[in-house]
């Protein structure tokens, strides 16, 4: 059982030494290579965040100004029925108003007549 203990940590001590070898010799190498300084890179990076937010901007704009557009449209239509329909509650009123108007008068006229009637003769 001591054998796979020290085989296990044989093992461990290899791929520590071996992820810091790498680091070592990766990290140099990386700056080595890299085509731009860090000063040019993060100048790089803003402008690329900024035509990105520009395309987000014209992308999001269109349909915002189509979605305008039809709530345009639509209060447009909505307006042009409410117009319709108070003009036809004022036709309805009207037609009632008027058609009461008549009733009165010739309710009246017949109480008028009514009440010139000559009176019952006592013969």
């Amino acid at each position: 059982m001591p054998n796979k203990s020290r085989d296990q940590n044989g093992e461990l001590a290899s791929f520590i030494g071996g992820t810091v070898l790498g680091l070592i010799v990766s990290a140099p190498l990386a700056v080595w290579l890299s085509p731009r300084s860090g000063q040019q890179t993060r100048s790089a990076i803003r402008q690329r965040g900024v035509l990105i937010r520009r395309k987000a901007g014209r992308a999001i704009r269109q349909p915002v100004e189509q979605v305008q557009g039809q709530i345009g449209q639509i209060q447009e239509r909505v307006g042009s029925q409410i117009n319709q329909l108070q003009d036809k509650v004022e036709s309805i009123r009207g037609d009632s108003t008027e058609d009461a108007i008549k009733e009165g008068k010739t309710i009246a006229a017949q109480h008028r007549s009514d009440l010139t009637l000559p009176p019952p003769s006592h013969s």
